[in-house]
């Protein structure tokens, strides 16, 4: 399964690439219309995403989704038309977790009680969308999209806090709490496999508003903890829901 993944995202970076260098250099270069719109939303878990031994006890919080989209499109009939999509994402999702079990709470504890440990962390990313697309018209104001392409994980970081407390007194255990911070890093290697579904509505023939819903699937090429923390960026399937204002250029 991973091979074919890896095939199709090979096909579509090698479309990509000769599509911008036709553009770039064809004395007649694309000459379709050109969207481009700003969106906000949400990003959440679908499936667990990989944060090693904590995966089980991890609850995903769904985070905040904001967006710059570029689309180019060409019409093939009054109906249909097909395109490419360039997306920037900031992506977030929070995740917590507590555990209890019995322990001695201290060195000097001579009997074992029920200790709890919490833990609060931020993962975020900044992702590069690229996918081809395909639209259908219902009409002169509303267009239906369908997208599919690759993601690639361009810079990320981690941040967040562990503690543990008495469970029956809810009292915090003096030097148990530690911080998590992984600064942003550049090139985590997290990529997959990018699908979108759109709907626009034209207000005229330039301005519109949209909402989207993309699915994310991890494919996990690469094994990375965050930097010795434990903590995997890696897998997992993330939806992103975001309502969008945009405006196209006719040609």
């Amino acid at each position: 399964m991973k091979k074919a993944f890896i095939l199709l995202a090979a096909v579509i970076l090698c479309g990509v690439a000769n599509a911008q260098y036709y553009y770039y250099t064809n004395a007649a270069p694309w000459d379709g219309n050109k969207a481009y719109s700003i969106n906000v939303g949400t990003d959440f878990s679908i499936t667990p995403r990989n944060f090693g031994e904590l995966t089980t006890d991890l609850v995903s919080t769904p985070g905040l989704a904001a967006s710059f989209r570029y689309e180019g499109d060409k019409n093939i009939s009054e109906k249909l038309s097909w395109g490419y999509q360039v997306e920037l994402s900031y992506l977030s999702q929070n995740f917590s977790y507590n555990k209890t079990q019995t322990e001695y709470p201290t060195s000097s504890s001579t009997q074992a009680v029920d200790v709890t440990e919490y833990a609060t962390l931020k993962w975020w990313d900044g992702q590069l969308d690229l996918r081809l697309s395909f639209s259908y018209w219902l009409n002169d104001n509303i267009e239906l999209q369908a997208a599919a392409g690759i993601f690639y994980g361009v810079v990320y970081g981690v941040s967040g806090e562990t503690y543990k407390e008495i469970t029956a007194t809810h009292t915090e255990i003096p030097g148990t709490r530690d911080t998590v911070n992984v600064p942003a890093n550049i090139f985590s290697f997290d990529m997959g496999v990018s699908t979108m579904l759109q709907c626009k509505y034209f207000f005229n023939e330039n301005f519109f508003v949209s909402l989207s819903a993309r699915d994310n699937i991890g494919l996990n090429f690469f094994g990375d903890d965050f930097e010795g923390t434990g903590l995997s960026s890696k897998g997992g399937q993330r939806g992103v829901i975001m309502a969008g204002v945009g405006y196209k250029f006719i040609k």
